[in-house]
């Protein structure tokens, strides 16, 4: 299918492609986000579409146009490494065009996001390698084309270059092995342009790689291709596929295997807290733990916390759950948990995020108490025993957190509390930015509650309190403690001579400006479902996430946010980054504003009691917005006609108020005058006039 990319093989790609084009049809191709080989696919699509009328707009702007047909871009974006990105640009793009076409790309169906977006999309999705093809063939309307990069013309680039190009990639997808070359230049990310980066490859006779699309660009000028695996299957499979019969050969990257040696501060803040924290004197516990820990593609950080606890002289069961790493992080994990009867390694064939690992984790967790610790942070010597000892001495209490240190040696938190209001409910951190020594951090005792970064709980509260699969992205240890607290008053409390270091290391990913977006909606839908819960917002950061819903003092505001997550909840996470990035919110974000005026004119009604009519009708508009939420783009565009009238209004009382006020001071000027002090002695001078008028 996809044999040697000679002419007529492309040839024939190019019409599979074309056919799926309307003639005459209102296109719109996407531009991606990426590195500079996707700037050679997104070149090759624009010469794919010569001579055809088309419009392209870039990925972030995706959500404020609509059209008949739209291209989305191909690429490796349905990759493990990469899929944050075009799994929501797909469902956007079914949202607003009647007809979607995916170019060529490689799939991982064995994420979960991807395969889900696959098995429910209209589109015509197109494979550009056999790999990809077979597995996307019983999902989705499957086509097979090449990548689009072969349809760039490299005519350009005939002249023979000189000497040898390494080119080894540095991101996400590169495989553990063998030290890069001392003279490497991935220049998939250090070229600036499409151009340089077709230069710097053309400037060389043998160009060695595990990148796929400077494998293409450099087979397809004529030079010689020793190419190495990636963490993706494409490169094999173009290689062996549409790349075959050119001067190219596999060639494993040489050399012994080293792992990156430890900085030496991360050594020096570890000798500090150890040598600062409490000897552990405790007795030993007879009650099992267990250690739940969550990893994806983080071997080196997961290898040190697992060791971090079998240091522990206590005997702890320790479930590490890995939700979907790469194959090769996997064989490391299998290596970790070989021969270490503690370690019991399950596997998820995708991101369960925290709430889902954590839940997985109680549900096949043994004994008393499950330890829950984030895969980058490490204990100190003796903290888990000092945990285990709290809750030992606190039959009453359901969970004990550390002191938590951040890389840079500043405190994170050491517990905090809730501040639960009518509408809102506010966790603080304690400790946040002391020094680990500093006395005013005070010392064991009760708190509000436990963060999850490294707390132990009892088996039995996370049994009767099950964790809510619900706030799937994030805070389901708020969401937790929030419930505990409620039912058991005091049920937590805080060790300061446990000492946990959390590296904080930002999870992999595509961190473009639509991948950043979809995250924020993901993180949204969590607040929405606390919302719908609990019926009160979680104060955690939301004003943050969407900026529009700070007001000009810092402060979120309440009655926004709470329009927002009703409608997110009732919508889900595609609307709203849809809506959002399509600047279609804006009304509801200014529905405090509206807020505002209502609470003026209250405060004013005692002086303006014949306006109360006009008060009224805002109350009632107010409550129409809250009733009405789901009527989406339609109620936005009534909200803004709304508020011109109120405008409109406004301006009327205003004027109205104006009209008052100069009245007011006609009547001051009348009774400071002559006349008006003369008016009782011109009383008295009238009754003879009426007597007068009478005799007469």
């Amino acid at each position: 299918m996809f044999g040697p990319s000679r002419v007529d093989e492309v040839a024939r790609s190019r019409t599979a492609l074309l056919d799926e084009i309307d003639v005459g049809a209102d296109v719109t191709l996407v531009g991606g986000e990426g590195n500079r080989g996707d700037a050679l696919i997104w070149a090759g699509a624009r010469r794919l579409l010569e001579g055809r009328i088309y419009r392209e707009v870039a990925a972030r702007d995706l959500a404020g146009v609509r059209g008949e047909l739209v291209l989305l871009p191909g690429g490796g974006a349905f990759s493990h490494a990469y899929h944050e990105f075009m799994p929501r640009i797909l469902a956007i793009a079914e949202r607003r065009f009647e007809r979607v076409v995916v170019l060529p790309s490689s799939f991982d169906v064995r994420v979960e996001e991807v395969r889900r977006a696959l098995d429910r999309t209209n589109a015509t999705v197109f494979a550009r390698e056999d790999v990809s093809f077979a597995a996307i063939q019983g999902l989705c309307r499957a086509r097979a084309a090449h990548d689009c990069a072969f349809y760039y013309d490299f005519s350009g680039f005939a002249a023979t270059g000189a000497g040898l190009l390494n080119a080894y990639r540095t991101d996400l997808e590169a495989l553990p092995g063998p030290p890069l070359p001392a003279d490497n230049d991935d220049i998939s990310v250090t070229c600036p342009d499409l151009e340089s980066w077709l230069a710097r490859i053309a400037a060389h006779a043998v160009v060695r790689t595990d990148r796929a699309h400077v494998m293409i660009a450099a087979a397809l000028m004529g030079r010689r291709v020793e190419w190495s695996p990636g963490a993706s299957p494409k490169v094999a499979a173009f290689a062996t596929g549409a790349l075959a019969g050119y001067d190219i050969d596999a060639r494993p990257r040489s050399g012994e295997q080293t792992e990156p040696s430890e900085p030496s501060e991360r050594r020096a803040l570890r000798r500090r807290l150890a040598s600062s924290a409490a000897a552990p004197s405790v007795a030993r516990s007879a009650s099992a733990v267990t250690a739940v820990v969550l990893t994806r593609d983080r071997p080196g950080y997961v290898e040190r916390c697992v060791a971090s606890i079998l240091a522990d002289p206590l005997d702890v069961d320790v479930l590490l759950i890995d939700c979907g790493s790469t194959p090769a992080v996997r064989e490391r994990l299998a290596v970790l948990a070989a021969g270490q009867e503690q370690i019991m390694l399950r596997l998820a064939d995708r991101d369960l995020g925290c709430a889902g690992g954590r839940k997985l984790g109680t549900e096949h967790a043994s004994g008393d108490y499950v330890l829950f610790l984030d895969d980058d942070a490490e204990l100190l010597p003796g903290a888990l025993a000092h945990l285990v000892a709290e809750l030992d001495a606190h039959p009453d209490v359901a969970g004990v957190t550390s002191l938590v240190v951040g890389g840079d040696g500043r405190v994170q938190h050491f517990g905090g509390w809730i501040e639960r209001g009518l509408d809102i409910a506010t966790f603080t951190l304690a400790g946040s930015g002391c020094d680990p020594d500093d006395a005013a951090l005070g010392s064991s005792g009760p708190t509000g509650w436990v963060p999850g970064t490294a707390s132990l709980l009892r088996a039995e509260a996370l049994a009767a309190f099950p964790i809510d699969i619900g706030m799937a992205a994030y805070y389901e240890d708020n969401d937790w403690c929030l419930r505990v607290a409620a039912a058991r008053p005091g049920a937590f409390r805080r060790c300061r001579e446990a000492v946990v270091i959390h590296h904080s290391v930002g999870r992999p990913g595509h961190h473009s400006p639509f991948s950043h977006a979809s995250r924020i909606g993901e993180l949204v839908a969590t607040f929405a479902h606390f919302h719908a819960v609990h019926g009160i917002l979680l104060g955690v950061d939301l004003e943050n996430q969407v900026p529009e819903l700070r007001r000009e003092d810092g402060t979120l505001d309440e009655a926004a946010a709470r329009l927002l997550l009703g409608l997110v909840h009732a919508n889900g996470t595609d609307w709203f980054v849809d809506e959002w990035q399509g600047g279609r919110l804006a009304p509801l974000f200014a529905a405090g504003e509206i807020g505002a005026v209502r609470r003026e004119a209250t405060a004013r009604r005692a002086a303006y009691r014949d306006l109360e009519g006009h008060t009224s009708r805002v109350q009632a508009y107010l409550d129409e917005l809250q009733a009405h939420a789901g009527r989406q783009e339609e109620l936005l565009i009534h909200r803004e006609r709304e508020i011109a009238r109120l405008e409109a209004e406004t301006h009327a009382l205003r004027e109205r108020v104006g009209f008052l006020e100069v009245r007011q001071a006609t009547l001051m000027r009348i009774e400071a005058g002559g006349w008006w002090r003369l008016r009782g002695q011109l009383r008295r001078l009238a009754r003879p006039l009426r007597w007068v008028g009478r005799w007469r």
